[in-house]
């Protein structure tokens, strides 16, 4: 693994969601700032106005897939976290939020279906109208936008796996309204960006389009 860019877009990393056992030690949820990019993805979104995260704890080594913001404020961050920047806890489990995950795709296309879309309209997301689609469960409503696009020019070349990207909003009929408003204004805000890495080898680029906006680490 190269070094981590300096000081061009490092890698936000505030994540999704684990509901938080009991007894574990708990850490205050943080404001998000304005813009989350990731240096090794090639991603950048704007964050709501409002929103909120649970921080990765001190010393954390993984690996990062991505990040959840909060519409409502959790009442604790559990201080720790799994491997993948993905793996949080926090309470209570039933919170409004944003999550977004990305990686590689990994398995053959031809081979994989994807799961049947109950799709209620399009929206703008990584340069296409793609669709939002739905799922009900035990009255917690999910909506999802995917889509896959190119993170890094050598894998392309070499005719590898291109990455994908997932956005799904978690929330409840009573706040479904408001909430997939904002939803859509982050769907729209992604985009790919452009980060600068020096690794034994010398210097190069990860992403494609204008340079990742320096966020800091989070």
């Amino acid at each position: 693994m190269p070094a981590r860019p300096a000081p061009i877009a490092r890698a936000v990393l505030f994540s999704l969601s684990l509901f938080a056992p009991a007894g574990l030690a708990a850490v205050p949820p943080r404001v998000a700032p304005p813009a989350y990019a990731t240096a090794n993805y090639g991603l950048t979104f704007r964050a709501p106005r409002g929103a909120t995260y649970c921080p990765l704890p001190a010393g954390w080594i993984g690996s990062d897939h991505g990040t959840t913001l909060f519409l409502e404020r959790p009442r604790r961050c559990g201080a720790s976290a799994s491997y993948p920047s993905t793996g949080r806890s926090f309470a209570p489990a039933s919170l409004a939020r944003i999550r977004l995950y990305y990686g590689y795709v990994t398995w053959d296309e031809g081979e994989v279906r994807p799961p049947p879309c109950r799709e209620i309209g399009r929206i703008p997301f990584l340069g296409r109208a793609r669709p939002l689609c739905r799922t009900d469960d035990h009255g917690e409503i999910s909506v999802e936008v995917a889509g896959r696009y190119v993170s890094d020019r050598r894998m392309e070349a070499e005719r590898a796996a291109p990455s994908e990207a997932v956005l799904t909003l978690v929330t409840r009929a009573g706040r479904l309204t408001r909430d997939l408003a904002v939803f859509r204004r982050v769907a729209a805000s992604l985009r790919t960006c452009r980060a600068i890495w020096h690794g034994p080898r010398g210097r190069y680029t990860v992403g494609i389009g204008p340079l990742c906006p320096d966020v800091g680490t989070f």
